[in-house]
């Protein structure tokens, strides 16, 4: 872990301060119309950022961009969080207005892939079931997602890759689990758990997820693991974790908080540790704890640890960089890890130079998004204290301002701000950063009068940003 803050060319600190659709409920009842949401063909406000919003889609019934590509007549009623590869490529789940039993979308690069109740390729004779929102992609195109069939229910969880095109089952509920390094602890014979998530996928096309409830442990204290292809990651009630306060084993690990490095040589997690449950929340990196709860955050100014349940989201980009946010205990600090470095905390100015300063005044969490791309290029999402109409700001290397909620959208991509259409909120982790520093983001629309009038799915080209302002990183 590296605390130093060094100047790197090349590499982009995107600060993002822009409230989140679930985020910003606890905003629901401000008032947020901006001023410069005040006309039909309205211009940036200047405290607005000068980088354009693409919308993708929108979920705006009646709208063009709310149609679901390929299916004419269906419409897009939310979107669930995006995930992506260093080169661009992306994927997402999103809810439609189909019936309930075959509503939910699978898309890859702006294509429906499957639905909700289409036939499973992998699987002759069972329908696709609910889709876990957490995904994987990489450079290939290759991509991983899992779901329960309505196959017997003793078999009908799947990971599902899709490997050159042709999609299969990467592993079954039920189905004998390979021979891993270091080898599973128990009697044996090994099998798949009721439970397969968090599923992740490498460069070149290795798959990796957490199971739980598998068979062939001793004990069902012992029946949780991690994988990545066929190395074993951590076994709860066997794996000891180094780094941490104590010497307790694994307990659990969040489910959908697993991610990788693209080339897999780095990987994170957060989970529960054995013992006591006021120190029991850890963050590990490549196996070592390096975030507890009831610690103070190593090398940070911090005199209060980290509260109970105080770390609320983490994330690796492909370049395998490490991010974590959440509070600390008494204080009620809200901050942003990279690497172990503090890279904001409320109190601090939203940029460099900047007025405004993060809060948690609005927003008690303070900070809803962190992502970065292979080039050490990252962003964060975050309230600050200017007002509360205005004050989820999207911020570059902590110099420059990205985008902004209440800035005006081009929703028919007509060129003019003239759809009365705003950025609303922007939502918890729906975001990825590629490595042409085009983010994709979540967002919510309101119109001009502050009425919410669907959510988007939205791409902002930060290439623009000047080199010199490209050079802050942590490290």
């Amino acid at each position: 872990m590296r605390s130093a803050l060094v100047i790197v060319c090349s590499l982009l600190i995107v600060i993002l301060v822009a409230p989140m659709a679930a985020a910003q409920d606890e905003l629901a009842d401000v008032n947020q119309v901006t001023a410069a949401a005040s006309g039909s063909a309205a211009t940036k406000s200047a405290e607005g950022a000068p980088f354009d919003v693409t919308v993708i889609f929108t979920s705006i019934p009646g709208d063009p961009t709310a149609a679901v590509p390929g299916y004419a007549g269906d419409q897009f009623s939310t979107f669930d969080r995006p995930f992506g590869s260093p080169n661009g490529n992306w994927i997402l789940t999103a809810d439609t207005d189909r019936l309930t039993s075959e509503d939910e979308a699978l898309l890859v690069n702006g294509a429906v892939v499957l639905f909700e109740g289409d036939a499973a390729a992998w699987a002759p004779g069972e329908l696709v079931g609910f889709l876990d929102q957490k995904l994987g992609i990489n450079d290939s195109g290759d991509w991983v997602f899992t779901t329960n069939t309505d196959g017997a229910t003793t078999a009908d969880e799947y990971v599902v890759q899709s490997l050159s095109g042709v999609i299969s089952a990467a592993a079954q509920e039920g189905g004998a689990i390979p021979t891993l390094t270091p080898a599973l602890t128990g009697p044996g014979p090994f099998a798949w758990g009721s439970t397969l998530e968090s599923p992740v996928i490498t460069t070149g096309g290795t798959v990796g997820f957490a199971s739980d409830s598998i068979d062939g442990t001793a004990t069902t204290s012992e029946d949780e693991i991690l994988v990545l292809g066929t190395a074993l990651l951590g076994q709860e009630g066997v794996t000891v974790p180094p780094g941490q306060l104590g010497s307790e084993f694994w307990e659990n690990f969040d489910v959908y908080d697993y991610f990788i490095s693209a080339d897999g040589t780095h990987w994170m997690v957060q989970g529960d540790l054995t013992g006591s449950t006021t120190s029991d929340d850890v963050v590990v990196f490549d196996g070592t704890v390096v975030l507890q709860e009831d610690v103070i955050i190593p090398g940070s100014t911090f005199a209060n640890p980290i509260d109970g349940s105080g770390i609320v989201g983490i994330f690796m980009d492909p370049g395998g960089n490490w991010f974590a946010r959440g509070n600390n205990d008494t204080t009620e600090q809200d901050w942003v890890v990279r690497n172990g470095a503090v890279a904001a905390a409320i109190g601090d100015p939203i940029y460099t130079g900047a007025t405004e300063l993060w809060s948690d005044a609005e927003y008690s969490s303070g900070y809803y998004l962190h992502v970065g791309n292979s080039g050490g290029d990252w962003v964060i999402g975050g309230v600050s204290d200017g007002p509360t109409d205005s004050n989820g700001v999207l911020v570059a290397n902590g110099t420059v301002e990205v985008a902004r909620e209440g800035e005006p959208l081009d929703i028919n991509g007509n060129g003019s701000f003239d759809d009365n259409a705003f950025i609303n909120t922007f939502g918890n982790d729906d975001a990825v950063l590629t490595d042409d520093r085009t983010l994709y983001v979540v967002i919510s629309v309101r119109n001009d009068v502050g009425t919410d009038i669907g959510d988007a799915f939205v791409s902002i080209d930060l290439s623009s940003i000047p080199v010199e302002l490209m050079s802050f990183s942590v490290e």
